[in-house]
């Protein structure tokens, strides 16, 4: 058993002295992680900086497509409206071409009706006047 006024030194109580070297060795040490800490840090800065600009530009690259399309979409838009134009153009010519064609049938069957009713000749005393027309 030890006793508190015992005069031998225990192992733990000698004070332990480090050599100047391994303090030095710490300090570098720790001084270098410090500044790779710092350079990674910069470095990963400048890598989300590119990044950031590359996605940019792609974003625009993109946007010009998108324009491209809206103008390609605006040409196909543009046709189809001269088309449509075109196609109405058309029907009413069509449409004006039927009513010439009714006005000239019907124009046509009245003429064609007064050629084939013959005015009667004059009525003879006692004489039939003659059948009326066949007509087809």
């Amino acid at each position: 058993m030890v006793s508190a006024t015992d005069p031998r030194p225990e192992p733990l109580d000698n004070e332990m002295v480090m050599p100047t070297w391994l303090f030095w060795l710490q300090l570098g040490l720790s001084t270098m992680l410090a500044v790779l800490f710092v350079v990674t840090l910069v470095k990963t800065r400048q890598q989300s900086l590119a990044i950031r600009d590359l996605q940019d530009k792609i974003a625009g690259i993109e946007n010009s497509r998108a324009l491209d399309r809206t103008t390609a979409i605006e040409d196909q838009l543009r046709s189809t409206s001269e088309r449509l134009q075109a196609v109405e153009r058309q029907g009413a010519q069509m449409a004006a071409l039927i009513a010439e064609n009714a006005r000239l049938r019907q124009a046509a069957n009245s003429a064609a009706a007064e050629r084939v009713t013959p005015t009667p000749p004059p009525a003879l005393d006692g004489a039939v006047p003659p059948p009326p027309p066949i007509k087809p």
